[in-house]
């Protein structure tokens, strides 16, 4: 299926919010009018069914037109998605933005607008995210308990506080997204790392996917991070692929089980079943 490119930007103040048919989808974020830039990949639904919601977050330096889940890897995820009922989005958050007080306000205000306007379910929204967009997600859930329902993260970052040392390249986008100084580096990013909050995810189901040889990510990210959600009894599915470094190609096995994890998981009474591999 070939995606709508969306437009989430205010066109007109007779036509707020998403708007159907040949005009573009719009969206604005109502603390600051801002635009926002989405691809969306609309659900195949039966008449009178209600839609879920995919939230795609795509690592550093992407955008709504250059992210993951577009590529092939991504390939029977995006149709599972879709074929199931669930709308896939993809919005800019900016191509650094770590998942920022800005970027919190845009993906409140996507989702806002995408479950009034389209009648889904707040309680069915998911994030997919991978990368710099994997660390987002978790952090979004960190920053609106009970808002997402699971979350699938392809080789997050867990630990900023190790990452800020381990991969200098990077200080640059997280420093200024999260305002980090030389004197509050540590209460900072330590606030901003999900394994120092796994608490935050005893009612969120997480799947995470790591590879062994990931030489941007180091794989102890997800592994510490999946030890410590089991440890409170969070439900929580991680696979590790031995050869596999940091690259999409790594979710290619594991395409059949992450779509299930994120549009099956609304029909059963319980959490995920916990799981772990390498």
């Amino acid at each position: 299926m070939k995606p709508l490119i969306v437009i989430c930007a205010l066109i007109a103040q007779l036509l707020p919010g998403i708007v159907r048919g040949d005009t573009p989808y719009a969206v604005k974020v109502p603390a600051t009018g801002e635009v926002v830039h989405c691809t969306a990949y609309p659900p195949q639904l039966a008449p009178g069914a209600k839609a879920g919601l995919v939230i795609h977050l795509y690592g550093h330096g992407g955008s709504n037109i250059v992210f993951n889940a577009g590529r092939p890897p991504f390939d029977v995820i995006r149709r599972r998605i879709t074929e199931r009922g669930y709308w896939l989005i993809v919005p800019d958050l900016g191509p650094r933005h770590w998942m920022s007080d800005d970027a919190v306000d845009r993906l409140d205000a996507v989702i806002k607008e995408w479950t009034q306007k389209e009648d889904i379910d707040p309680a069915r929204v998911h994030l997919l995210g991978s990368s710099m967009g994997a660390s987002s997600s978790l952090l979004y859930v960190m920053r609106r308990p009970g808002k997402i329902r699971s979350v699938a993260a392809i080789f997050p970052v867990t630990d900023q506080v190790r990452f800020f040392t381990d991969a200098p390249n990077y200080r640059e986008s997280v420093g200024p997204a999260h305002h980090v100084t030389d004197a509050n580096r540590e209460a900072v990013l330590r606030a901003i790392s999900p394994l120092y909050h796994a608490e935050a995810f005893q009612q969120t189901p997480v799947f995470l996917v790591h590879g062994a040889k990931d030489t941007v990510v180091n794989v102890a990210h997800s592994r510490e991070f999946a030890a410590a959600l089991q440890k409170q009894g969070s439900p929580v599915i991680y696979r590790e692929s031995p050869e596999e470094g940091h690259h999409d190609e790594i979710v290619v096995s594991f395409q059949e089980e992450i779509a299930d994890f994120l549009t099956k998981a609304d029909a059963n009474s319980g959490p995920a079943r916990a799981g772990w591999s390498r």
